[in-house]
């Protein structure tokens, strides 16, 4: 791991521009010149001191001196411009594009480094992180080690996702999916559901979890009894169905719910007429057996716009401060029921 520069202090700065450190703090935290107080003169010597410490230091100086590149990184762990990736990136793409756009910065795609096995090194030798006054990181998964060198190199980021591969304190916008998968299960237990099954990926992932999680205490609280099945299982569904007398049949996301209703109606199974179906993910965009599917609605371009904003936040903010600021932050989905999920009054 390279050795990490110096940070040049307001304290150097005070020093370089014959003035006290209370000065150089008004004048970075005026960066439009308003404050009358600080007059031109001095706030001229203040970013000449900093444009000539900037040429030795870290881009944390540049940052502090208003020499910013106003250029925003995008990082993805998996390719995210794939058929199968858009369903999930195409949105937070979208937002953080209309984000910044609002702002006036540019983005800047990191694509130079290649995928392996499924996954982006982000401090592979051509990734040009340092180009980008700060970062926003999108993927399932994430490497933690990067997480934790990020930070304590105190490089703006901000991780799209909650993020629990590390105990860094990691930047994060990301969606709580407990409490609506809490309440979808809840509505269905208003319904008339009593047994129903879980069809998951499999994955070790924080939403993966959350949600599976979040399954297992509402059986486990008789809210609903729930057996758990893995999408490989996905074939043998209608004689798991009839044998656990399921009604309902719930899946981590929108595309493995499609894949439950085609294998349903393909062993003669009226949807949602015997079995109701519903994903713990955003199903708008989805459609099956003619019918809109019940699941949530997130709030993909709001988690966009949100990370970019706190990272603006993190960019313009000195990181001794970056504690007096809200770092993680968690959105709700919405519930959508209806279309594939119906009331059951003769369920037991």
């Amino acid at each position: 791991m390279p050795t990490r520069r110096r940070r040049v202090t307001q304290r150097e700065i005070a020093e370089i521009a014959g003035v006290s450190q209370t000065t150089v703090s008004v004048v970075l935290n005026d960066r439009d010149g308003t404050n009358v107080r600080i007059p031109e003169e001095t706030r001229a010597r203040v970013k000449r001191a900093l444009e000539q410490a900037t040429y030795v230091a870290d881009p944390a100086a540049r940052r502090l001196a208003g020499l910013d590149s106003q250029i925003i990184g995008v990082f993805t762990y998996e390719a995210a411009l794939s058929p199968e990736s858009m369903d999930f990136y195409g949105p937070l793409l979208n937002g953080i594009e209309r984000a910044a756009e609002s702002i006036g910065c540019d983005l800047l795609f990191f694509t130079s480094s290649p995928v392996e096995d499924g996954t982006r090194s982000l401090f592979h030798r051509k990734t040009r992180l340092r180009l980008a006054d700060g970062c926003i990181l999108l993927g399932q998964q994430m490497v933690g080690s990067e997480l934790e060198r990020l930070v304590a190199e105190q490089f703006p980021f901000v991780a799209v996702g909650r993020r629990d591969e590390t105990t860094a304190a990691v930047p994060y916008v990301g969606i709580d999916y407990v409490t609506p998968t809490a309440q979808l299960i809840d509505q269905a237990a208003e319904l008339g559901h009593r047994q129903a099954l879980y069809v998951h990926r499999g994955r070790d992932t924080p939403t993966a979890r959350d949600r599976r999680g979040a399954v297992e205490a509402a059986s486990a609280a008789g809210r609903l009894a729930f057996l758990l099945v893995g999408d490989e299982r996905v074939a043998e569904l209608p004689r798991l169905a009839r044998a656990t007398e399921a009604t309902l049949i719930i899946a981590e996301d929108a595309f493995l719910t499609e894949d439950v209703i085609h294998a349903l109606v393909e062993a003669g199974v009226d949807v949602p007429g015997e079995i109701s179906v519903a994903a713990l993910g955003e199903v708008r965009g989805h459609r099956a057996a003619n019918r809109e599917l019940s699941g949530l609605h997130v709030p993909r371009m709001q988690i966009a716009a949100e990370a970019l904003e706190l990272l603006q936040q993190l960019i313009t903010t000195d990181p001794p401060e970056w504690a007096g600021l809200e770092t993680q932050r968690l959105l709700m989905a919405e519930v959508a029921t209806g279309g594939t999920i119906v009331a059951r009054s003769a369920a037991s």
